[in-house]
């Protein structure tokens, strides 16, 4: 199983830059110091002409902190060390209007042309995550994974297509709130290889097939930059 962990910050009268500036200081190093953590990625909003799905403001900063069991990632996130550098809305975070902690099963699907899942090493990823209320959480995420990922992966120039599933989906029930479903992500080389494969008849097919989703409250799509800032 692929664990990542995902810390999503949104802050207020803060540029992008400095968070990812002040993430890459003492909170990486804390997280390069712990031998159950194999690497670490950090996701910055794209800006400019990008596709306009929704109107949820794009995160400054998403850090994925992949690590080797489910017991680490427990572990880890229940550190008073990790609460202080990345969830603690002191110090730096004070300035944070909403944090979100996730931690997920990492799916990877198969990718036409590829024998196995290819490793995710393009840049861009469109990043986006599924939130209740739902009737039954485990029927929508079963019904999502088995139908959704491979129409996705048919898009022209596509890299990696990916779900991120919550630790234990499979006994989920009802959601009353916005708890997140489960999320997922495509990979590109660029944003323009991106926004050109949204403009194909593969892209047809996936918003034909989410109009087959049962009612949901509501989603979020963000174009990210990502980049690999460690890995053990």
């Amino acid at each position: 199983m692929n664990i990542s962990i995902f810390v999503t910050i949104w802050m207020t009268a803060m540029s992008p830059v400095t968070v990812n500036d002040h993430f890459l200081g003492e909170p990486l190093s804390f997280l390069k110091s712990n031998a159950n953590v194999s690497a670490v990625e950090f996701y910055s909003p794209y800006t400019g002409a990008v596709p306009k799905m929704d109107d949820i403001p794009a995160p400054h900063l998403l850090v994925e902190i992949r690590v080797k069991s489910e017991a680490a990632a427990r572990a880890l996130t229940e550190s008073d060390d990790f609460k202080q550098h990345f969830i603690n809305k002191e110090g730096m975070l004070a300035g944070a209007s909403k944090i979100n902690l996730e931690v997920l099963e990492a799916v990877h699907y198969d990718i036409p042309g590829h024998k196995t899942p290819p490793p995710r090493t393009s840049p861009f990823s469109f990043v986006v995550r599924y939130y209740g209320p739902v009737e039954n959480s485990a029927d929508f995420t079963d019904f999502y994974t088995k139908m959704h990922p491979p129409l996705l992966a048919k898009f022209p120039k596509v890299r990696n297509v990916l779900c991120y599933l919550p630790l234990g989906w499979r006994e989920g029930g009802e959601l009353t709130d916005g708890t997140l479903i489960h999320g997922n992500e495509v990979v590109f080389d660029t944003l323009e290889d991106f926004k050109a494969a949204t403009k194909t008849d593969a892209m047809d097919a996936v918003m034909a097939d989410s109009k087959l989703f049962k009612s949901f409250g509501y989603n979020s799509h963000h174009p990210m930059y990502r980049k690999l800032v460690y890995q053990h």
